[in-house]
């Protein structure tokens, strides 16, 4: 499997002998150097959900949290909707850059709480809004997602998948 791409079915099915430590690790390292324009968009997912989130007591997170906060299960998570999603929307995210791209669609999925049009906010010609409208219709179809803290202290994204 490689951090390149992934689909929901081979997070599913992790190769023998991996520890999800090394994943982790993995997954962390290429997010932090931003080596694809994928990781980049997970940057801006996960960054903006860590910046946007509070805890039981309206802290936001982002105060005592960071990406390598977030929980295995979690960060797998969203390395596979994030992919999913870019895959899907492959020729429609060419008018932003990854991690804004990433930003918008954690706060377009989520717009109950952070409102709408993120994708539309610089819809320079009618191609780009064509291309916003689709994101913002994409984005809405993945639900909303929360982020909170766990059990272990660990960041959780509430539709992780668990690992087998």
């Amino acid at each position: 499997m490689t951090t390149a791409t992934a689909s929901a079915l081979e997070t599913l099915h992790l190769p023998n002998g991996r520890k999800c430590a090394s994943i982790h690790k993995e997954i962390l390292h290429a997010i932090e150097t931003g080596e694809t324009s994928l990781f980049r968009f997970i940057r801006g997912y996960v960054s903006t959900a860590i910046e946007t989130s509070h805890d039981d007591t309206d802290t936001p997170l982002d105060r005592e949290y960071g990406i390598p906060d977030i929980s295995v299960q979690s960060l797998i998570s969203a390395w596979a909707e994030c992919s999913h999603f870019c895959r899907e929307c492959e020729t429609d995210l060419t008018h932003h850059d990854g991690e804004r791209n990433g930003a918008n669609f954690w706060l377009t999925r989520n717009a109950r709480i952070h409102g709408h049009g993120y994708w539309r906010e610089s819809a320079y010609d009618e191609s780009a809004e064509f291309a916003m409208q689709q994101l913002t219709r994409a984005s809405e179809s993945f639900g909303e997602v929360d982020l909170f803290i766990g059990a272990d202290r660990k960041l959780h994204f509430s539709n992780e998948r668990r690992l087998a």
